[in-house]
């Protein structure tokens, strides 16, 4: 697996800087961290962001060696609005240079490192790939319909819920979006789905079971999915992703360290 420097570290707040970022008895005040060692990678992360979980599995499907700096997205550091003025994570940062947004530094570490790639190198199953995140973020768009819903009427989440997962069913036509092996879709897709009992916790929703007897293949590739060595190496109980949400959805105040 990937050599995760700093994975599930304290979040660094404003104002934060460490000597030894992974030493965390040792904290100074500061405007800037430390500089990166040439030829060394930083990823700028947020624990329970599942855009940046997107980076993370493919770091450790492709066993690159990585610091990791959770950062404060609320309370953003000036050292990393500096780095990145859209305030998001996942970030990459190497010799000077930063990458962000998920897709792209995802790619981006496939064409930096081209001989663990994911995505593959004919053009047309590349575009397959590509096509396929476009098709699933349906299922992206139903688990925030959720979490956002401010009316308590889940009704019409329900429904788009059932069409997501009719429209994931149809397009799994392998052992996983990336034919035998996990590829860029399914790194792309994995985060929501490990995410989705969240739904089924929360009585409010009315949603007993994810995905259901009704997707049959879908249910057998969650199976799947969570046997994946990348998977098994950065994945978390799905009772900090509920806390997760109750701190950062419901009580407006997010905890950052939950399982720390």
């Amino acid at each position: 697996m990937a050599n995760f420097e700093g994975l599930n570290s304290i979040t660094l707040n404003p104002g934060m800087a460490s000597q030894n970022l992974f030493a965390l008895s040792s904290v100074l005040v500061g405007d800037e961290l430390p500089p990166l060692t040439s030829g060394r990678m930083r990823l700028y992360n947020m624990i329970f962001c599942p855009f940046a979980h997107r980076s993370i599995l493919y770091i450790s499907k492709k066993k690159l060696p990585v610091e990791v700096i959770d950062v404060n997205l609320m309370e953003k550091p000036d050292w990393f609005v500096q780095r990145n003025p859209l305030g998001k994570v996942p970030m990459i940062e190497h010799d000077g240079k930063v990458v962000y947004e998920s897709l792209i530094v995802n790619e981006y570490l496939d064409e930096l490192f081209p001989e663990t790639a994911i995505l593959p190198t004919d053009p047309y199953e590349r575009a397959q790939q590509k096509i396929l995140v476009e098709r699933l973020s349906s299922v992206t768009g139903v688990f925030f319909a959720f979490m956002m819903n401010k009316d308590g009427d889940y009704t019409q989440a329900i429904e788009s819920m059932e069409k997501a997962l009719e429209n994931a069913e149809c397009l799994l036509v392998d052992e996983f979006y990336g034919d035998k092996t996990t590829g860029y879709a399914d790194i792309d897709v994995w985060p929501i789905f490990e995410r989705f009992p969240i739904i089924t916790l929360n009585p409010k929703f009315g949603v007993k079971k994810i995905p259901g007897i009704k997707y049959p293949k879908v249910s057998t590739y969650i199976k799947r999915m969570k046997k994946q060595p990348e998977i098994q190496a950065v994945m978390k109980p799905v009772e900090l992703h509920e806390n997760f949400f109750k701190s950062a959805w419901i009580e407006k105040n997010p905890d950052y360290n939950l399982g720390i």
